[in-house]
């Protein structure tokens, strides 16, 4: 059965072409799994950013509103910033709030709000292989949120 299987013609046997099979499966795979975690996270950054813009979209100046009732809503920047830091220490196990990795941002006349988050994913194969230092692979997401007049506010 063995000598079947190998050939006296200076050809590759059957048992190194099936490790060279198994090894290429392995990776391929590897990579597969990587590219899905990569996938992964960003949706995941990005529920977190469509939160964290909502949490930090209820923070309206009550004083503002109450001061002129016709007037279109306005944020309260110290308490949608704390909302957003709120949200994302609950949620995404933020330490500090805004940092390089959170921003929060408002528009120029206060009736919006924007948050940009971003995370470096955690590889397996890829890291595995990284040749040199390369970058780190880093997945980003923002949000904004616009206050418009007859919208309820949670």
């Amino acid at each position: 059965m063995i000598q079947r299987l190998r050939s006296n013609q200076g050809g590759f046997s059957a048992p190194i072409m099936i490790l060279v099979l198994a090894f290429m499966v392995g990776i391929i795979g590897g990579i597969s799994i990587d590219l899905w975690r990569i996938i992964e996270d960003h949706r995941e950054v990005t529920g977190l950013a469509d939160g964290a813009a909502i949490a930090g979209a209820t923070a309206v100046d009550i004083a503002a509103f109450e001061a002129d009732p016709t007037a279109d809503p306005i944020l309260d920047r110290a308490l949608a910033v704390q909302r957003v830091c709120q949200y994302m220490a609950d949620h995404a196990a933020v330490a500090s709030c805004p940092s390089a990795t959170l921003t929060v941002d408002f528009a120029p006349d206060l009736t919006g709000l924007q948050v940009a988050f971003q995370r470096d994913v955690e590889l397996l194969l890829l890291r595995a292989v990284e040749v040199g230092g390369a970058d780190p692979i880093i997945v980003y997401a923002d949000a904004f949120v616009q206050l418009e007049r007859g919208t309820p506010v949670p």
